[in-house]
């Protein structure tokens, strides 16, 4: 064992004496973590937090007034503009006021989602009980304009249906031959109203099965989009490291040096160990340098120091055991050198490593966990993002570990013929 220990540690000293070896180490990998970072940061900035739709109202009655209450009732996240209180200008309106002219201007150029105008008369034709007409003008996108064209919907039905039970009610009085005349109707209308009101007929409640991890993660990139970088740029940089190793060992198994080492008083299967054992102190060196940067930057580990340092640990072992089975695959340097990057260059962004699993398809979030990255970013995304403890890292690090298990078993068996 001692000589084991001996060889790793004159191959790290070896490693730790390049200056172009600290640049990939640790220089490169902490930048594409701030400018990553940022990016994300930026991107998340940039969705709304509400959908803008435009309301020209022409009437200025209490009925124009009623349906934009309906309409805010509607749906929540709907911001009808020019709003009331909007002192931090949330309409992008700059305090000038609303004209059709503008309304469109801003429909084209995507500051609003919908634009709906309530036409003059509306309240009077809605009090004689006639059919009025809104108008509603989609903009750009499919999802925005639905959602707000629904909440119209909602708000019509909610502002016309007791208008309609009152006049059915006074229609169905005078063919009775009762007396009927404006205060009949008004009285109608006010018990449809009543009835109408909260609480509502039918009330429809939306149960999630699982949290949307897309929104959870989305709002928190807003306030800090290092928590998105640290993990995966951490992962896929420990993966590049660790896997330049398989070009050396597949050389050194190709011209035999292992199996001339017989005449030395070391032994082959110490000196593999030895790289073996080098190549994991270095990954796991890594690994903690940029999560340590990522603390810094506000991710928010240190919540969980031993939870982190578990799957970090399995992360890395996993993937020096994948080094080595490359390498036995390997038929020479070369192709070792090529297994090697097209190995990162598929699990990376397939575990999610350029992009949240949360944000793909099911079908993919499944395929992507073939890749140790998804593993270990799950553990992580589950630490910095929902609060997570010991319980949701224990699955990822065990698959880890087994995917390192038996990655160790085909190197080895690679390995023992020579």
């Amino acid at each position: 064992m001692r000589n084991v220990w001996i060889i790793a540690a004159t191959d790290l000293q070896m490693r730790f004496q390049s200056r172009r070896f600290w640049l990939l180490l640790v220089a490169l990998p902490a930048l594409a973590i701030y400018l990553v970072g940022l990016g994300a940061q930026g991107i998340a900035r940039t969705v709304p937090a509400s959908l803008r739709v435009d309301i020209l109202d022409e009437d200025h009655t209490p009925a124009s007034a009623a349906f934009r209450a309906a309409l805010a009732a509607a749906n929540a996240s709907l911001l009808l503009c020019p709003a009331a209180d909007d002192s931090a200008d949330a309409c992008a309106l700059a305090g000038a006021a609303l004209t059709p002219q503008l309304a469109a201007a801003r429909l084209a150029g995507e500051a609003t989602f919908a634009a709906v105008t309530i036409p003059v008369g509306f309240g009077a034709m809605l009090d004689a009980g006639q059919q009025t007409t809104l108008t509603f003008q989609p903009g750009a996108g499919a999802a925005g304009p639905a959602i707000a064209f629904a909440a119209v919907q909602n708000a019509a039905t909610r502002l016309g249906g007791p208008a309609l039970a009152a006049r059915l009610s006074t229609q169905f009085a005078a063919a009775a031959g009762l007396e009927t005349g404006p205060e009949f109707q008004a009285a109608r209308r006010a018990e449809a109203e009543a009835s109408w009101g909260p609480p509502a007929p039918v009330r429809v409640i939306a149960e999630m099965a699982r949290p949307n991890r897309g929104q959870i993660i989305g709002a928190q990139l807003t306030e800090n989009g290092f928590k998105l970088s640290a993990p995966s740029i951490a992962a896929m940089f420990v993966m590049i490291s660790i896997l330049g190793l398989t070009q050396s060992l597949a050389e050194e198994r190709m011209l035999g040096i292992l199996g001339r080492l017989g005449a030395l008083p070391v032994r082959k299967a110490q000196l593999l160990g030895g790289k073996l054992l080098a190549t994991f102190a270095l990954g796991a060196f890594q690994f903690g340098v940029l999560l340590a940067l990522g603390e810094w930057l506000g991710v928010g580990l240190a919540g969980a120091p031993l939870a982190t340092l578990l799957l970090a640990l399995a992360y890395v072992l996993a993937v020096t055991a994948l080094a080595l089975a490359l390498a036995v695959a390997a038929r020479n340097a070369s192709q070792a050198g090529a297994l090697s990057t097209l190995a990162w260059a598929v699990l990376v962004p397939l575990g999610g490593g350029w992009w949240p699993l949360a944000f793909v398809p099911d079908w993919m979030r499944v395929a992507g966990h073939l890749s140790p990255v998804a593993w270990c970013l799950d553990g992580l995304n589950a630490l910095v993002f929902y609060g997570g403890t010991w319980g949701d890292v224990l699955l990822p690090a065990g698959v880890l570990l087994l995917f390192a298990l038996a990655s160790f078993a085909l190197g080895v068996y690679g390995f023992a013929d020579l």
